[in-house]
């Protein structure tokens, strides 16, 4: 597989065990820990989709830009 997707696999299944455990916290330290690692978990899975469908930037040169 190549190594971008599984990048991408690894990010979304993190996410997706991070949102389950989100119900499990009981103390608000707690649950604010675990939504913090959920938005950089969803932030590194959006990175890899961008990778994976050919929208990236280097350097302020813009090689595909959303419209």
């Amino acid at each position: 597989m190549n190594t971008v997707i599984r990048k991408f696999v690894e990010a979304h299944d993190r996410y997706l065990a991070l949102e389950n455990a989100r119900f499990d916290c009981t103390a608000p330290a707690q649950r604010e820990a675990v939504h913090i690692e959920i938005l950089k978990a969803y932030l590194e899975v959006q990175h890899h989709a961008r990778q994976i469908a050919g929208l990236q930037f280097a350097d302020g040169m813009d090689f595909a830009d959303v419209n």
